[in-house]
């Protein structure tokens, strides 16, 4: 009777069971969720025409740039300015003290005075020396005639003679001091040209608007001629000085626009012109110095790093937008159209960049449809219905 009731009981667990598993699901015949429909554009890829670019590394320099030095040996009185004044032309940037060169001015003055001085009393000399001679030379030629009449003796006339020969000798003495101060009047003049000059040295000025990028002396140091005081830098302009390859130094021709960007200056974007090619190429690098100009911009300074893209050979290549790109975790891809016009996420492996596109080299060929810029909630799956 037992046995049986358990028999019983183990018959009405298995009815249990097997009517539980009626409603088992069939293999693909789960329900799928429908993702939607998105409204935007399409593109179709294509090939196209790309101009490849040669990126160089160079260095901003200032087209105006000097280093100040001292004429004279003298001691740093004061000093205008620091590093990083702005200064215009003329402005006073170092005074020197010129207390040995106002004595030496002083005394070039003093010496120029007393040459005009010695030059005039000069003159008045060979003035009167001539005079002397005119007289001595008129007696000397009346007694002449008298000696030809047998008026006065031989000795009268020697003396007459003798006192015109004097005469002469003294004018030609007059004369020769007369040079010889107007030489000691240029010698002077030189001479109190140069104090001047001196005197004029001793002030160190701007010899253009610039900015001041170093100073080398201190108030109070000596200065000599010849030594380093202060560096400027003009405000006029700049060029950019960089080093190109062998293989790339046929697309820098002088004229050639290029593309510069300077990241210290927030990654700021210039157009510039090639200026300057360095044809003599150096022998060690086999590369060519190249120089550009570009425009003026107040955030640029000497010494920094730039990137000048020099545009070179133009290629076909598959090209889309950068736009086109959706990133999923570490797999890069585009959503492309198919037959049903449904968007479906495609890997594809990407070439070159540039500006706003991208090379593709592989998982999209010439002819397919794609998405060039997918809204936000684009999924695999979706329709896709074109917007005007």
């Amino acid at each position: 009777m037992l046995q049986r009731t358990a028999s019983i009981l183990i018959i009405y667990l298995l009815i249990i069971a097997f009517s539980g598993c009626s409603e088992k699901i069939e293999p693909g015949n789960s329900k799928e969720e429908i993702p939607g429909y998105i409204k935007t554009l399409i593109s179709e890829a294509r090939i196209e025409k790309q101009t490849l670019i040669y990126e160089a590394i160079g260095t901003v320099r200032a087209t105006d740039s000097s280093t100040l030095s001292s004429k004279l040996m003298a001691a740093v009185k004061a000093i205008n300015v620091k590093e990083g004044d702005f200064v215009k032309k003329g402005d006073i940037l170092i005074l020197l003290d010129n207390s040995q060169v106002e004595a030496q001015l002083q005394q070039a003055e003093e010496a120029a005075a007393e040459a005009v001085r010695a030059h005039t009393a000069a003159l008045a000399g060979a003035d009167s020396a001539r005079a002397s001679a005119k007289l001595a030379g008129a007696t000397y030629r009346r007694y002449q005639n008298l000696l030809k009449d047998e008026s006065i003796s031989r000795q009268e006339f020697e003396e007459v003679e003798a006192r015109n020969n004097q005469a002469d000798a003294a004018l030609s003495q007059a004369e020769a001091m007369v040079q010889a101060a107007s030489h000691r009047i240029k010698q002077a003049e030189a001479n109190l040209a140069s104090a001047k000059s001196f005197n004029k040295d001793s002030i160190i000025t701007a010899p253009y608007d610039a900015l001041v990028t170093a100073k080398m002396i201190e108030a109070g140091d000596l200065a000599s001629p010849g030594s380093p005081l202060l560096g400027i830098e003009g405000r006029e302009g700049y060029y950019i000085e960089l080093v190109v390859p062998e293989r790339h130094v046929q697309n820098a021709g002088t004229g050639k626009k290029v593309n510069i960007i300077i990241q210290a200056a927030n990654d700021l974007a210039l157009e510039g012109v090639i200026s300057a090619l360095v044809t003599a190429a150096d022998s060690k690098t086999r590369s060519f110095l190249v120089k550009i100009n570009f425009k003026m911009q107040d955030d640029i300074h000497t010494g920094m790093y730039a990137r000048v893209q020099i545009p070179s050979e133009e290629v076909r290549m598959l090209l889309i937008p950068s736009s086109a790109l959706v990133n999923q975790g570490q797999l890069t891809g585009i959503y492309v159209i198919d037959d049903d016009k449904k968007a479906r996420y495609r890997i594809i492996r990407t070439g070159k960049s540039f500006d706003k596109s991208v090379e593709i080299l592989s998982g999209l060929k010439p002819g397919d449809l794609y998405l060039p810029d997918p809204p936000p909630n684009t999924a695999d799956g979706m329709s896709v219905e074109m917007s005007p």
